[in-house]
């Protein structure tokens, strides 16, 4: 049986300049069933070159942030470093694999970029923001409004819940789900036609997707990260495979 070849976004560390990608993203591909094929960031023009070879698309998180020009803001303080290049291959990738109807998914940083092409805006940092760093890899001792203290990132530190009857619901076939948590932006307005299907207690858009394409999916945890230990958290990547097995490339 054939798998479905899924591409990961790669990242840069740019002073060593080695490419790289979690172990993890390959692996959840890989126990859903799909071929994970690592895509590592050229010019724009490539985008649609790598996405030839495609049948899903999976928008990888990283430790850097949106530059906020791309939605329509001045950069503050507290906005985190940023990666020109990345962005925008990531961008012209996304907005290809939407245009296309390519099955695709959005982790973390991947989650807000396909909110911002879908002209969406976020917030620069939940801390200046709205007072909030509960979403900073961290749990709560006890319950959601405890002191909070630092999380192992394959350990989930809160729940989300799910709203009925969207994408995310059919594939977790549940209203509540515990996540893991490493961010400090986050959606503050969706995009056109994204609908939000998943938030955090204190509010915080957790999961978006657009209604209109087959799969498009954003997460803003890590999935990947707890699949080996919640089932549920596998759907979300088998979800994305077999939509991919229904793209001839």
């Amino acid at each position: 049986m054939r798998r479905p070849r899924i591409g990961l976004t790669m990242d840069l560390d740019e002073v060593s300049g080695e490419y790289q990608l979690p172990r993890s993203y390959a692996e959840a591909v890989l126990a859903a069933g799909g071929l994970p094929i690592p895509i590592p960031y050229a010019g724009e023009p490539a985008a649609g070159a790598y996405l030839a070879l495609c049948q899903g698309l999976v928008i990888t998180g990283g430790a850097f942030d949106i530059p906020p020009e791309r939605y329509g803001e001045a950069r503050r303080g507290a906005c985190g470093p940023q990666k020109a290049l990345r962005t925008s291959f990531e961008w012209a990738l996304c907005d290809a694999a939407l245009a296309g109807r390519i099955p695709i998914l959005g982790i973390c940083g991947g989650m807000q970029l396909m909110n911002v092409v879908r002209g969406g805006a976020l917030y620069q940092d939940l801390g200046e923001d709205l007072g909030n760093r509960a979403h900073e890899h961290t749990r709560a001792a006890h319950d959601w409004s405890a002191a909070r203290v630092p999380a192992p990132r394959d350990v989930a530190c809160h729940a989300v819940a799910v709203v009925p009857e969207t994408l995310l619901a059919r594939l977790v076939r549940a209203d509540s789900l515990d996540v893991n948590s490493s961010h400090h932006q986050a959606v503050r307005e969706a995009g056109v036609g994204v609908l939000v299907s998943a938030r955090a207690p204190d509010g915080v858009v957790e999961a978006l997707e657009l209604p209109d394409l087959p799969f498009a999916l954003g997460v803003q945890w890590h999935p990947e990260r707890l699949c080996g230990r919640d089932a549920r958290q596998l759907a979300i990547w088998q979800g994305l495979v077999l939509a991919a097995g229904d793209v001839h490339a």
